[in-house]
């Protein structure tokens, strides 16, 4: 005579394995717009500080040459602080520009970091020309 075996469940049914599947899929419909929009906001910031370094480098090369730096090769050594030159975390070289003596630092990618910290032109520094009275 065979013994009757109780067989017991094997796997997951189609309905389980659906609302698993469901669940994840909110999951991820939560998680990835707030993943992009960090990753935004934190090229946002790095970009931020790396025209602070730029600016910084600038007024210690502006103190020892009464002018800006046109390039920021120019600025690279332990003289002005820069150890490599700054890059835009969402890609691009800092433009320069010196206007009657004032620098101006911009970021190439200013709009697309507009929303993610700040608005249009915040990635954008003016330095007054060396030696002007700032009162």
């Amino acid at each position: 005579m065979k013994a009757y075996r109780s067989r017991g469940r094997r796997g997951f049914s189609l309905v389980e394995l659906l609302a698993v599947v469901l669940v994840l899929a909110v999951l991820a419909a939560v998680a990835v717009p707030l993943y992009i929009s960090q990753r935004k906001s934190a090229a946002g910031r790095a970009c931020k500080a790396n025209i602070a370094a730029i600016s910084a480098a600038e007024s210690a090369y502006a103190l020892r040459n009464d002018s800006y730096a046109a390039a920021i090769a120019t600025l690279l050594g332990a003289n002005e602080g820069l150890a490599k030159e700054p890059k835009c975390p969402l890609g691009g070289a800092y433009v320069l520009t010196i206007t009657a003596g004032a620098l101006e630092i911009k970021c190439p990618n200013d709009a697309a970091h507009a929303g993610y910290g700040g608005v249009a032109g915040d990635w954008t520094v003016t330095l007054a020309k060396p030696g002007a009275d700032s009162l």
